[in-house]
């Protein structure tokens, strides 16, 4: 095995002997086995080690363990605590996503403070099989088969070669001790469920499972690297840019022979879902009314006459805004107005109001409990929290949606879904203004 894994790195430029590796190591049979197959073939490492504080006194040992190993190995060794429950709680996460995040930002951030070269890691190909499969259960396409990359950026997982079954094999030839993560052996989450119960079943089918898996993957990688370069093509022509802002021609997105993956490729990387990319979609092929708004948890989506327009999602806390005048709407960036001199069907987003029923200072300003209106078209009053439930909107468009108020506390347009019967234009008014929704402040 050793004489293999020098020869990957060496055949595939994987790092020298005279860089410095930093080693994330747990303690576990696989990392354990990559600290002693870097000290056997010469290589300049040292060994990080996190301990999340999640096992109790097992975390504990696991430290003490790698502490220990990394004087076995006469290599200098970096360790961390965190308080992972803690980070859990603050910023509403759950354990592995924290514990990916905590040990990823230290890691990095070792890198620089020691001026390592690569961030070693060691990922086999049982871990490119169960990559696989839950990509594929989370509907990634093309990209979540091409696995677990053996070098990107600063990160290097030199194992990718070797199967767990050989790697415990040669700790075992080598009488190379190492630690048990018990949590491993559990399947109430999702990866060990699939090692433990799907890919036994799967290597009863075909007992070289793992390495047809890293055979496809090279195969996938390189179609992979086909479609990106054609999705690629496509986004040059179909985006234009400005400041904070992202158009997609819709017109031309319409006419494309790949549609669906088209569109996935252009807006999936602001966190918009599949099903919000089908509606999406739909509301472009029926050429549906103009002003209709997508929200990701970092990006908005606007449906605008020529475009899909995208931008990212203002982090502070929409403040209300009085406005004394129609001067006043200079000094915002939500509304502006323009004078008709007839009256025209407005849009989603556009609210035609006669100028003598504004009563100053108008209020843009989000809901509050208990607001109320009376929605164009109907003879009664319905609660604003209806109205978003009947409009579907998800709880951050409930939040953000915001309000015209007139100077007497009508709610006179919730904007960009619907103004006040009571304020109904029509075309025997004089005196039209134009209200034009243009999103967040």
């Amino acid at each position: 095995m050793l004489r293999e894994f020098e020869s990957n790195i060496l055949k595939n430029e994987l790092f020298h002997k005279k860089q410095n590796l930093l080693l994330a190591i747990s303690g576990g049979v696989d990392s354990v086995v990559l600290a002693h197959l870097l000290k056997d073939a010469g290589f300049k490492f040292s060994l990080a080690h996190c301990n999340f504080q999640l096992r109790g006194k097992e975390s504990d040992d696991d430290e003490k363990f790698c502490k220990d190993l990394a004087k076995k190995l006469k290599v200098k060794i970096h360790t961390k605590v965190f308080d992972t429950k803690a980070y859990c709680t603050e910023h509403k996460t759950n354990i592995q996503l924290a514990a990916r995040k905590l040990r990823y930002d230290w890691f990095h951030a070792l890198i620089n403070t020691e001026k390592s070269d690569y961030l070693l890691t060691a990922h086999h190909a049982n871990d490119v099989i169960e990559t696989i499969l839950i990509n594929l259960l989370r509907g990634t396409g093309i990209k979540g088969l091409k696995g677990i990359p053996e070098k990107k950026g600063h990160i290097v997982r030199p194992l990718l070669n070797f199967t767990r079954e050989q790697i415990e094999v040669y700790a075992e030839e080598k009488k190379i001790s190492f630690r048990v993560d018990r949590s491993n052996l559990e399947d109430k989450y999702k990866r060990n469920f699939i090692r433990l119960k799907v890919i036994p079943l799967l290597k009863g089918m075909n007992p070289k499972l793992e390495e047809t898996f890293i055979r496809n993957t090279v195969h996938f990688r390189q179609e992979a690297e086909i479609v990106t370069d054609y999705l690629e093509d496509r986004t040059m022509d179909l985006i234009t840019q400005s400041p904070g802002l992202i158009f997609i021609d819709k017109k031309k997105l319409k006419h494309e022979k790949h549609v669906n993956s088209v569109l996935h490729h252009l807006i999936s990387g602001y966190g918009f879902n599949d099903t919000q990319q089908r509606n999406i979609l739909k509301n472009i092929n029926e050429n549906a009314l103009t002003g209709k708004r997508f929200t990701s948890p970092s990006h908005q989506l606007s449906i605008d006459r020529n475009d899909l327009v995208i931008k990212q999602l203002s982090q502070e806390p929409f403040k209300s805004i009085d406005i004394n005048s129609l001067a006043d709407t200079k000094k915002q960036k939500f509304i502006t107005f323009k004078k008709l001199k007839k009256f025209e069907l407005p849009e989603n987003n556009e609210f035609i109001v006669n100028n003598k029923n504004l009563i100053f200072p108008l209020t843009i300003r989000t809901k509050q409990t208990g607001d109320k209106f009376q929605p164009f078209g109907m003879k009664n009053f319905k609660l604003l929290s209806d109205f978003f439930k009947d409009q579907k909107l998800d709880s951050y468009e409930k939040e953000n949606c915001k309000l015209l108020v007139n100077g007497n506390g009508d709610i006179m347009w919730v904007a960009g879904y619907r103004s006040d019967e009571r304020y109904r234009a029509n075309s025997k008014d004089m005196d039209l203004l134009k209200l034009v929704f243009i999103g967040e402040v």
